[in-house]
């Protein structure tokens, strides 16, 4: 058995409205213990006796069927969660304003790219692996560095979460483990 958190894309904007107990009861249906939803903005964390890429599958179909649009989902272990905490390379801005640091999950691996920020603003990027960590230090609800920006980017899709999710997806994963 294995601690998992798994992310919803693109949920609880234009419409796509996904609501926490929804969720739990779709991914409790699919054989998931201890799950558990952080606010309503599409973040799970379970146990599960199946490998994370099973997990992800399972439950993009099962949230797409039962909400009537594409729910793509992206699934971390314990582990890799772990990780992405530790590997913040932003520690100034984790201790000094941690709400405008902002961590993308993609599908892939992205590693180095080229891609230049500074058209979009005093945004800073970060790649790591299936992750990039950005800070805004001016906001990002009107920042133009944007999701859909780093995707064109990466050539991957994505979710994004702010540090305090982060932090908090962390905690509730280790009460699982």
């Amino acid at each position: 058995m294995g601690v998992v958190v798994a992310l919803l894309g693109a949920v609880n904007v234009g419409g796509r409205k996904v609501t926490a107990a929804p969720m739990r009861a779709v991914a409790e249906g699919l054989g998931y213990e201890q799950v558990a939803s952080y606010v309503n903005s599409g973040n799970l964390v379970l146990v599960s006796s199946d490998a994370a890429a099973k997990v992800e599958g399972a439950l993009t179909k099962a949230l797409s069927d039962e909400f009537g649009f594409r729910i793509p989902v992206h699934v971390r272990t314990l582990g890799q969660w772990d990780a992405i905490v530790e590997g913040v390379p932003f520690p100034d801005e984790v201790r000094d304003d941690p709400s405008h640091l902002v961590v993308y999950c993609w599908d892939g691996a992205v590693g180095r790219t080229s891609f230049d920020p500074s058209p979009y603003g005093r945004e800073r990027v970060e790649w790591s692996g299936h992750e990039c960590y950005a800070y805004y230090p001016d906001g990002i609800g009107r920042s133009k560095l944007t999701l859909p920006v780093l995707r064109k980017a990466t050539g991957q899709d994505g979710t994004a979460r702010n540090w305090n999710t982060v932090l908090a997806l962390a905690r509730l994963a280790h009460e699982r483990a």
